[in-house]
């Protein structure tokens, strides 16, 4: 027999991890880990049924997933992919042995190289039938495990789009509570604006400022009030920053400011490029450069309307 005629194996030794029928899975609050794995041909490579494995959660790694299921299908799952794991390992082994023993055969010992051959021909026939009658078999589990997993993403997207929109409400009830003042200042011959909040203890005012005379202003009313005043240099008080920064709980008060002005909250002009900008300083939060240095923010510009 020439080894001409063997075809090559897309692949050695790639089994399915064990899944033990009893294998202890705990759950948690109602949900257990599911990993989905793909079975992949030996004959001709293509992907063909995924199995899923279903461990503890915090056993399956990156590629898992935490799915809502009761004791019952927990169990019924388990068994599913332990009997299709097996079948599947163990064929994949008997058709791995079968190509070793032909491929070994000398193509001069003509005799045994053709038994080795055609015993190879049937368990490659058997392969193909075991591997897709057990993927048949395991089909209902693997579409309700499918629906199980759909259904997380749809109950993940839409914890998404909840926690998104109360976000949004959050921060827009806190653009529009009126707790910010203003005060014009004067440090090293230079005329600034200085900004705080009245409703927290201001840690760096200038000398000269006055903000018991200052309006109580919402966000917008503040940008409004900065603008029109037109001065070269604005100083925000870096305590009034922090606590901001904490209300806001996930993104820095230069970041809000631009979401809602469009422009950097130091200059009051477009913000410069994400990438390859150096001018300026900013915090690793995004917004409180200026604040609490004792210093004024240069180059101040007043931009439009909002």
């Amino acid at each position: 027999m020439s080894r001409r005629r063997l075809p090559e194996l897309t692949h050695h030794g790639d089994r399915l991890p064990a899944q033990e029928e009893r294998e202890r899975v705990d759950m948690l609050d109602g949900r257990v880990g599911v990993e989905e794995r793909a079975c992949r041909g030996l004959l001709d490579g293509r992907l063909g049924a995924s199995v899923f494995l279903v461990r503890s959660p915090g056993v399956v790694d990156g590629r898992g997933e935490l799915v809502a299921c009761t004791p019952e299908a927990c169990s019924r799952w388990v068994r599913a992919a332990a009997e299709y794991v097996i079948v599947v390992n163990d064929v994949s082994a008997e058709l791995e042995a079968a190509h070793r023993r032909a491929a070994s055969v000398p193509w001069w010992r003509y005799v045994a190289a053709q038994r080795a051959f055609r015993d190879w021909k049937t368990i490659a026939r058997r392969y193909e039938e075991v591997t897709r009658e057990a993927a048949e078999a395991y089909e209902p589990v693997a579409r309700e495990i499918g629906r199980a997993l759909a259904e997380m993403v749809e109950i993940a997207a839409q914890e998404r789009a909840r926690q998104q929109d109360e976000t949004r409400r959050h921060r827009s009830v806190l653009a529009a509570r009126a707790f910010w003042g203003w005060s014009e200042v004067t440090e090293a011959g230079r005329r600034a604006v200085y900004v705080f909040r009245h409703d927290v203890p201001r840690d760096d005012a200038p000398e000269g400022a006055a903000p018991e005379e200052s309006p109580h202003v919402d966000l917008r009313g503040l940008r409004r009030a900065i603008v029109d005043l037109d001065l070269p240099d604005v100083r925000w008080d870096g305590a009034a920053l922090a606590e901001t920064e904490r209300e806001l709980a996930g993104i820095g008060f230069g970041r809000w400011w631009r979401d809602l002005f469009h422009e950097d909250f130091r200059t009051f002009t477009a913000p410069p490029p994400a990438r390859g900008s150096s001018s300026g300083r900013s915090s690793p939060s995004g917004g409180t450069a200026t604040g609490g240095t004792g210093g004024f923010s240069g180059g101040f510009s007043c931009g439009g309307g909002f």
